[in-house]
This record gives structure tokens, C-alpha cells and sequence, in this order.
């Protein structure tokens, strides 16, 4: 059984809302209770190592007319640059849209069965900017 005392009520949490950011940003997340919701509470750079396992694969293929497809395991995206770079920088933007459209429609789409998977995905893109997406992308090339 876990130790209720670990969480804190809703209540408390909004009259000390400025202590409780403070204590998450700080010291640890923190656990909230409102009647039988249950909510964790916790910093950027928290959730960056929480996620830090996931990465990106891509699979780079070289078209016939010189481009190169990009398809993304994860979040079966597909892109086409006329260069290796191009298509990794396009890749990266319908990422983040992806992400973006994701969350802005986050109930219906956390609900798909064939879109739950992406939730770490999708966080892990709001919190990180292009630079740390591209650490996370492991390219392999596909046939020719």
C-alpha cells in the first residue's frame, strides 16, 4: 500500500501554489489529489530524463530522382528533401506539428488505439527544441 502522505490535497495545493512550484522545480514532482483524480506534477527537465529513452528512428531511402524519403518509426511520418539534410530538417518541423496537433486535440487522440504509443513521443517533442530532437534521431539508411 502506498503511503498517502506522500500526496497533497488539490486544496492545499492551490492556496500554496507558489511553495508548491517552487517545491517541484527544486526538490521533487509532486502528487495531487482532488477527490479520486490523481495528477503528478513535475519540471521540464524532469520530464527530459523521464524521456530520455526515447529516440527516433528514421529510415532514409534515395528515390530515383535523387531525393531522399525519410520514414519515421515511431510516429509513421513520412518526408522527402532533395538532400539528406533537407529531408532530416523537414522531417524535424512535421515532428513538432505533429506533436502540436497532437496535443491540441489530445483527448481524441491519446484515446486511438493506434495513437496511444505516441504520448511519450508527443511530450518529449513539446519540451525540446530542434537541436535536441535531431540528438534523438537515429537515421539508418533503407534500400536504394
Amino acid at each position: 500500500m502506498r503511503d498517502n502522505t506522500l500526496y497533497q490535497n488539490a486544496s492545499y495545493v492551490r492556496k500554496n501554489w507558489s511553495t508548491t512550484i517552487d517545491s517541484v522545480v527544486h526538490e521533487r514532482p509532486a502528487f495531487i489529489t482532488r477527490t479520486h483524480d490523481k495528477v503528478v506534477m513535475a519540471d521540464y527537465q524532469l520530464m527530459d530524463e523521464i524521456l530520455d529513452g526515447y529516440k527516433f528512428h528514421l529510415t532514409l531511402e534515395k528515390e530515383t530522382d535523387g531525393s531522399i524519403t525519410g520514414y519515421l518509426e515511431e510516429l509513421q511520418l513520412v518526408e522527402n528533401g532533395a538532400t539528406r539534410d533537407d529531408c532530416i530538417r523537414k522531417m524535424i518541423a512535421g515532428m513538432v506539428d505533429y506533436a502540436e496537433d497532437y496535443y491540441s486535440e489530445f483527448s481524441y487522440w491519446s484515446k486511438a488505439p493506434n495513437r496511444i504509443s505516441h504520448i511519450p513521443y508527443v511530450l518529449k517533442l513539446l519540451i525540446s527544441n530542434d537541436d535536441k530532437i535531431m540528438e534523438d534521431i537515429i537515421c539508418q539508411d533503407g534500400r536504394s
